[in-house]
């Protein structure tokens, strides 16, 4: 039997709506009862979807959250929330590849990640993926940047359970070898085809150009770092970290408050080890030059690119602004980059922009996109006079509006479930941000003025000191890049052995 044809009937955009405001097909009227009448099979649509109105968002509450610290400090945050019967939990251990040695470059994201995949000394890694499996529960564990983890999923019934391999994981990993040299191999084969996508290779050159190549927000994992790691590295890297008092254990679900916490110190009231006081992660000090920056592939037929500096921090006074500033430039289909240079010029199937901001150093502004070689320059050239232009006249009242409806709209997802609302306040916690911190933000939101947007973009976008990535093949830019004014040096993708 051949399979069947689909065919897709693309309709005109007024057929749809025609077709889409006329009324319900009308339901005989059973006997006895009233007709309908004219005004409820027929309702006037508006005129025009600028005319659709939408009742405010409902004012966000907080649900009550239990906090206590066990003798041994560990900071614990509990949230009951009983829509499920379901138990999740996490640890949040103040660390992170910040504090990679520069010559053991990978040494955190190994930890973090053989933790769990190492087993315990009770059980293997594989031991515990078949238990859990059999239960529909998880635990897992990372280190990212400035941050790690070890979190745990179960269904209610089995909270004990999984709760007890978690603390396993979490206080007694074994780090067995097979798992070391495993991590290894997959990281070494990572670093022979991190050149393989373009877009990959802007990405990642911008963000070490940016922040600097000598210093740890720069560095990259080598075949050297990697194989420089041993297992006692590893073990060591562990016991320096996670350590009661450097643990924040946040807990949501369907249980009692004051169950959980008899079944928490119980689990981890004995877990009496010690180490002096985390460190500050390191400040970042970095002047990157400005200027274009070639990554030559000549098996391409697009261009990537990326642009921009340094950005900001949350905490930062005109972040708010900021925001609202970067939606209007770049943030969307209505943002002016998109609407310039890919639908008006035709130059980009995507382009956008963002002020990127950290909790404890500053993120990237940076604009990226991709585009056909032969156009390379002059979707830069496009890109650039929108840059200039907001920064030399005041936004519109309908971008303004625009923009500033799209952050608050979205803050409603930032509570959208009771996991979100207990992360976001143990990362305030975490970082030393004000328990209040988002409702200030939405508040600095709704005053953003044109005058803000056209003052912040002024004093924070400069075009002299911009980082421009461009991943390509120069043969078929069409033009030279050097014809933008800025000088050009070639980035080196070459892998050392």
């Amino acid at each position: 039997m051949k399979n069947p044809v689909f065919v897709r009937v693309a309709l005109p955009l007024a057929a749809v709506m025609a077709f889409a405001q006329q009324p319900p097909a009308q339901a005989p009227t059973p006997k006895g009862s009233a007709a309908p009448s004219a005004t409820t099979l027929k309702a006037t649509p508006p005129a025009s979807w600028k005319e659709i109105k939408f009742a405010p968002l409902k004012e966000i509450k907080l649900p009550k959250i239990e906090e206590t610290t066990l003798p041994n400090g560990i900071k614990v945050y509990m949230l009951e929330n009983h829509e499920l019967p379901l138990v999740r939990g996490s640890a949040l251990i103040r660390t992170g590849n910040l504090f990679d040695p520069v010559d053991k470059v990978g040494l955190a994201s190994l930890t973090g990640e053989t933790i769990r995949s190492g087993g315990t000394s009770k059980l293997s890694g594989d031991q515990i993926d078949v238990q859990l499996e059999n239960i529909a529960a998880s635990v897992e564990s990372e280190i990212g940047e400035s941050s790690a983890s070890v979190t745990f999923s179960t269904l209610k019934e089995r909270t004990d359970e999984v709760m007890g391999v978690f603390h396993d994981v979490l206080t007694d990993p074994a780090f067995r070898e097979d798992k070391i040299e495993l991590w290894k191999a997959q990281a070494n084969s990572g670093i022979e085809r991190r050149n393989d996508e373009p877009m990959g290779i802007t990405a990642r050159e911008y963000n070490n150009i940016v922040y600097g190549r000598n210093n740890p927000y720069g560095w990259m994992m080598e075949h050297a770092t990697v194989n420089n790691i041993k297992r006692d590295d590893v073990v060591a890297f562990y016991k320096r970290y996670y350590f009661p008092a450097n643990i924040i254990l946040t807990v949501q679900g369907d249980f009692s408050a004051a169950e959980m916490k008899a079944r928490i110190e119980k689990l981890f009231g004995g877990w009496n080890y010690t180490q002096p006081k985390v460190p500050p992660f390191p400040k970042l000090d970095n002047k990157a030059k400005g200027g274009i920056y070639v990554a030559t592939k000549p098996d391409v037929t697009q261009s990537s690119f990326a642009l921009g500096h340094l950005g900001g921090m949350f905490i930062d006074k005109d972040y708010p602004a900021l925001e609202v500033m970067a939606d209007i430039l770049g943030g969307g289909f209505h943002s002016r980059l998109f609407r310039q240079v890919r639908s008006k010029l035709g130059y980009a199937y995507d382009v956008g922009a963002g002020w990127g901001a950290n909790y404890d150093h500053p993120g990237v502004f940076e604009i990226e996109g991709s585009t056909k070689s032969p156009t390379t320059v002059e979707t830069l050239r496009a890109v650039d006079a929108e840059v200039k232009k907001i920064r030399s006249e005041e936004v519109t009242e309908e971008e303004l509006k625009g923009a500033k409806d799209t952050v608050l709209n979205g803050f409603i997802f930032a509570f959208d479930t009771p996991a979100k609302t207990l992360n976001r306040l143990v990362r305030y916690r975490y970082y030393g941000y004000p328990d209040d911190f988002i409702f200030q933000y939405q508040k600095a939101i709704g005053k953003v003025t044109r005058e803000d947007v056209l003052r912040v973009a002024k004093e924070y976008l400069d075009p002299s000191k911009f980082v421009v990535v461009v991943t390509g093949n120069p043969k078929d830019f069409g033009a030279s890049l050097s014809t933008l004014e800025m000088p050009v040096s070639n980035i080196d993708l070459s892998i050392p052995k």
